[in-house]
């Protein structure tokens, strides 16, 4: 053999065990979608990324629950933060403009319960919601779990976007609003009560419109997954005394293609990260693990699998 002739065969030797070599997978690529608990959601995702080096995560900001279903349930992302209610629908029958069954979606986890408050000045005569009729009335925008809450709960009280004068903005633009005395109520949704609402109530009076039990009942006929919600007197400044109202939980969904496995740690590194995630989201706090499997829509098996474990760990 000539010495070009060794060196060729060698080289291709070298070439042959370079390719053969057990390089490092590189991480599946998943999308994230929420428009609610931004710092909540950035830290999970910080989190997940460091734990699980086989998956990369990137957060995608939504406009919110109703937008995330549909967008996970095309492809446009694999994981989303969105309210049962509006889960449920989606998955059984559609929502909104995209209306046919969702079946690509599947729960994860159970969240935090996701409170309606209805906010107004203290100084206004307003009492309860149908004295709004004809009132300027801030919304969260459309895509929102919160916009479709406010739409359903008008209807409660035999109104319309026709009965008030709605304005869509964040709840963050629109609470200045209401104190220039520009706007007459605020509708709005979130787990924990806004810092905006909190820092506001402390120069300008607010007060909570009540969303009774006769209402809420109503209303759970035909969406089931809303819940009476009393928030503690004290919870907003000046609210002397506890106020009913509804809410809904939100949920951890994912798409039914998204391998078991990959479920299975997605799920294992959200409890085992949990604790650490209390000490600093409130939202965090609220999460109770043991109610954590009881979701609207079926279970991924992924996190079937984990839940599974964990009761026989006990």
């Amino acid at each position: 053999m000539t010495k070009s002739s060794y060196a060729a065969v060698l080289l291709a030797l070298l070439c042959a065990a370079c390719s053969s070599g057990q390089a490092a997978p590189r991480p599946q690529e998943i999308t994230l979608l929420s428009g609610i608990a931004a710092g909540f959601t950035t830290d999970l995702v910080k989190r997940f990324n460091k734990g699980l080096p086989q998956t990369h995560i990137t957060l995608q900001s939504s406009s919110g629950g109703v937008a995330v279903v549909s967008s996970v349930d095309k492809g446009e992302g694999q994981l989303g933060l969105a309210q049962s209610d509006v889960t449920y629908l989606a998955y059984r029958r559609g929502i909104e403009k995209n209306l046919y069954p969702h079946k690509n979606l599947r729960a994860i986890t159970v969240l935090w319960i996701n409170t309606f408050y209805v906010l107004v000045r203290a100084d206004s005569p307003f009492r309860s919601i149908t004295d709004l009729k004809g009132q300027r009335v801030g919304i969260i925008r459309p895509g929102t779990s919160g916009e479709f809450s406010t739409r359903i709960v008008l209807d409660a009280h035999g109104m319309r976007y026709t009965d008030v004068q709605p304005i869509f903005e964040p709840t963050d633009t629109l609470m200045p609003m209401l104190a220039r005395r520009e706007i007459d109520a605020v509708f709005s949704a979130n787990p924990l009560m806004l810092e905006t609402i909190q820092t506001l109530s402390k120069t300008t009076p607010l007060r909570l419109l009540p969303i009774g039990r006769t209402e809420v009942n109503k209303l759970r006929s035909s969406y089931p997954f809303l819940r009476p919600v009393t928030v503690p007197a004290h919870r907003l400044g000046g609210q002397t005394q506890p106020i009913e109202t509804l809410g809904s939980e939100w949920l951890l969904v994912c798409r039914s293609d998204l391998s078991e496995e990959v479920v299975y740690q997605l799920t294992r590194e959200f409890f085992a990260q949990l604790p650490a995630m209390a000490k600093n989201f409130g939202e965090a706090a609220l999460i109770d693990p043991e109610q954590a499997p009881a979701t609207p829509i079926p279970l991924h098996p992924g996190a079937a699998r984990y839940y599974r474990e964990r009761e026989v760990l006990r």
